[in-house]
C-alpha cells in the first residue's frame, strides 16, 4: 500500500504576510478616560460632609463665618495678620478627624497648585513679592472655603442662604445646579461605562465620539429641565422656600463668632489708625 504525498502549498501561501504597521494617533479619549471617570464617580457621588456633633453651628453662622474670614483674608495686606488667620484656620483643622484631614489636604493642595499656576505669569509684571503674597492669600482663602466645604451639607449650605434672606431665585438657582450637575455627572458616567465595554477596537474618530458624548449630553440636560419644569409645576412650586427651624445652641454661635468679630473690629481700628 502506497501512503499518499501530502499536497504541498504554493510558496506564495507559506510566506508570512508582513502587515503594514500603522502609525499611532495621539488618542485624547483613551489617555484621560480613566482619570475622567474618577472625576466623574466624584461629582456623581461625593463623599458626605461630617458635622461636628459636640459643638454644631447654625447654618447661618457658618456661612457668616466663612464670609468675615475671606473678606479678611481678601482685605489684609499685612503679613502678621495674615499668619493670625492662617493660625486661626489652623485651630480649626485640628478639630478634624483624620480622615477629614486627609481629605482636606488633597483637595487644598491641588486647588492651591492649580491656583498657584494660574498666579505664576504675574511674575514678569509685579514681582515675586507680590506674588508670593498673592498666593498666601489665595491659600488661605482656599484653605477656609475647603474647611467649610468638608463640614457642611448642602442642605446647611441652602438652609443658610435661606436664614441670612438671600433671594429665593438665587436658591433656587444654586440647587438645581448642584443636584443637574450630579445627574449629568453620573449619567455622563454611564455612557462612558458602556461605551467603554462595547467597543472591541479603538474609534477611528475618537473627537467624532467626544462630540457624540456631549451632544447626547446636552440633550439629555434639555429633557431634565423640560422634566423637571412640569413636575415643579405639578407640585405647585412657587419658587419660595421654607425657612426650617435649627436645633443648635446660640451660645455655641455667640460664642465661634466672638473671635471673628474681635477681628473685624481691631482691623478696622488699625486701618483707622495706619497700623496695618
Amino acid at each position: 500500500m502506497t501512503l499518499k504525498q501530502p499536497n504541498k502549498l504554493p510558496d506564495w501561501l507559506e510566506q508570512p504576510n508582513q502587515l503594514s504597521s500603522q502609525r499611532q494617533r495621539h488618542n485624547f479619549l483613551a489617555h484621560n478616560q480613566q482619570h475622567l471617570q474618577q472625576l466623574l464617580a466624584r461629582l456623581s457621588q461625593p463623599l458626605p460632609a461630617v458635622q461636628s456633633k459636640k459643638w454644631q453651628l447654625s447654618p447661618a453662622m457658618s456661612l457668616v463665618r466663612l464670609g468675615i474670614l475671606v473678606l479678611l483674608i481678601a482685605l489684609t495686606n499685612n503679613t502678621g495678620w495674615l499668619w493670625l488667620l492662617g493660625l486661626l484656620i489652623a485651630g480649626h483643622l485640628l478639630l478634624l478627624s483624620p480622615s477629614q484631614f486627609r481629605r482636606f489636604c488633597r483637595s487644598w493642595l491641588m486647588s492651591t497648585v492649580i491656583a498657584l499656576l494660574i498666579v505664576l505669569p504675574s511674575y514678569w509684571l509685579v514681582g515675586s513679592a507680590t506674588v508670593l503674597l498673592f498666593g498666601f492669600k489665595t491659600g488661605l482663602i482656599l484653605a477656609s472655603t475647603q474647611y467649610y466645604r468638608l463640614t457642611t451639607t448642602f442642605q446647611a449650605l441652602l438652609s443658610g442662604l435661606k436664614a441670612l434672606h438671600c433671594p429665593n431665585i438665587l436658591i433656587m438657582t444654586l440647587a438645581i445646579a448642584i443636584t443637574y450637575l450630579r445627574m449629568l455627572g453620573h449619567y455622563l458616567l454611564q455612557t462612558m461605562q458602556a461605551l467603554d465595554m462595547r467597543l472591541v477596537a479603538p474609534a477611528k474618530h475618537p473627537y467624532r465620539l467626544i462630540g457624540t458624548l456631549f451632544g447626547n449630553l446636552f440633550l439629555k440636560s434639555q429633557a431634565y429641565a423640560l422634566e423637571l419644569y412640569a413636575a415643579m409645576e405639578a407640585r405647585g412650586f412657587n419658587g419660595h422656600y421654607v425657612n426650617q427651624p435649627t436645633t443648635t445652641n446660640r451660645w455655641h454661635d455667640v460664642l465661634t463668632l466672638t473671635p471673628y468679630l474681635v477681628l473685624v473690629t481691631l482691623f478696622i481700628f488699625g486701618r483707622y489708625y495706619g497700623i496695618n
